[in-house]
């Protein structure tokens, strides 16, 4: 089976304890307490107990900064940790003291959690040779930014769906297609034990007791905002399949030949943008099983061989085009990006048929010019 290139990212909670003393360090130059008791003159502060991350916070000089002072120079380090989200954010530095020039921050994270919009944050401030945090703090995140229709680093950016509601569309990824054969032997709900971006990911689970590979599709039929989003300047237009990428979460449990299969279904009638759109006023979309017999669709399989999360993006150039004629290998086999009105994610069995399976999938996102990266 055709797979290459996964781009995958990914990010690892910081241990949040000092480490042992020692003389000399690889790197930035760290400087330990020599004596206790507590050495800083003030316990730590917060300037903005409730951020608002929707707006440029520097721009506004509202961004979020810590302060705090010392007796003597320290290496210290202020660790913010997201009750809801988990998600964790580490910010050091040395000197005697803490201010806005050295510890803003703008909402980002450490780990591939995101924070979230009402997150309790508990706030601890460590310095090297003493293992206890010395001072605490605490904010609540009044809302977080969306990555939604944003260009960030000049690459553009535009959500499908996050499984919070939050997604591009009136309905997210909420058609569900089943192979009957094992429909009463599968699952799929929104969960929030495990999660990336807001309160939920979406667990998916099945056996394939017909040893065909596929279990069921999550379907996102109306994938049109691509070209008809009210703000034109903002659509998604790409005529280039290399630097057009399809990004998704994906949480391995361990079961052996899970597979997340990614297609993207384009509407090759179409010639132009403007008649694209026209077309799309006027017929259901290339989910339709005669539509899909007349356009392509194009397919990448993530075998999920491994345990926990990962980012994984891949270029649009290495989706390769359904071999079923009746569903998304009739059309001209030409990747063109911005012909895209419909996409799936599927659970199969694979590489190997016939195995009880399972994976978490989160925010899925679309993007143009490059990779999804989490950055504000």
């Amino acid at each position: 089976m055709y797979k290459k290139g996964i781009y995958t990212i990914l990010s690892f909670l910081v241990l949040l304890g000092a480490g042992c003393k020692r003389e000399t360090m690889v790197g930035d130059k760290v400087v330990f307490v020599k004596e206790n008791p507590l050495v800083a003159n003030t316990g730590l502060t917060v300037n903005n107990a409730n951020p608002d991350f929707t707006t440029s916070n520097k721009k506004a000089g509202t961004a979020v900064s810590f302060a705090a002072s010392f007796t003597t120079e320290v290496s210290w380090k202020i660790v913010i940790e997201g009750n809801l989200s988990k998600a964790v954010k580490e910010i050091k530095g040395t000197g005697q003291t803490i201010d806005n020039g050295n510890s803003v921050w703008e909402g980002d994270a450490n780990t591939i959690q995101f924070f979230m919009t009402k997150d309790t944050c508990s706030i601890s401030l460590y310095v090297a040779g003493i293992d206890t945090a010395i001072s605490s703090s605490s904010l609540i995140i009044k809302k977080m930014l969306s990555y939604h229709l944003r260009t960030v680093d000049g690459v553009r950016y535009l959500l499908v769906d996050d499984y919070d509601g939050n997604h591009m569309g009136t309905k997210g990824m909420e058609g569900l297609s089943a192979d009957a054969f094992d429909y009463d032997n599968n699952s799929f709900t929104t969960i929030q034990s495990q999660r990336i971006n807001g309160k939920n990911s979406f667990h998916i689970e099945g056996k394939d007791l017909n040893n065909n590979g596929w279990i069921f599709s999550m379907n996102h039929k109306d994938l049109v905002e691509m070209v008809t989003t009210t703000d034109s300047t903002k659509n998604i237009l790409s005529h280039d399949p290399s630097t057009f990428y399809v990004n998704i979460y994906v949480r391995g449990t361990g079961k052996t030949s899970s597979a997340v299969e990614l297609k993207m279904y384009e509407y090759d009638i179409a010639t132009t943008s403007k008649s694209l759109m026209d077309s799309l006023k006027k017929t259901t979309f290339v989910f339709t099983v005669p539509l899909q017999a007349k356009n392509d669709g194009w397919i990448y399989i993530i075998d999920v061989n491994w345990e926990g999360w990962k980012l994984v993006s891949i270029p649009y150039s290495q989706f390769r085009v359904d071999n079923d004629l009746t569903k998304g290998g009739g059309g001209n086999h030409i990747q063109e990006p911005w012909k895209i009105t419909a996409m799936a994610v599927s659970l199969l069995s694979d590489p190997q048929y016939g195995n009880d399976v399972s994976a978490d999938v989160d925010f899925v996102v679309l993007s143009e010019g490059g990779p999804f990266v989490p950055k504000y």
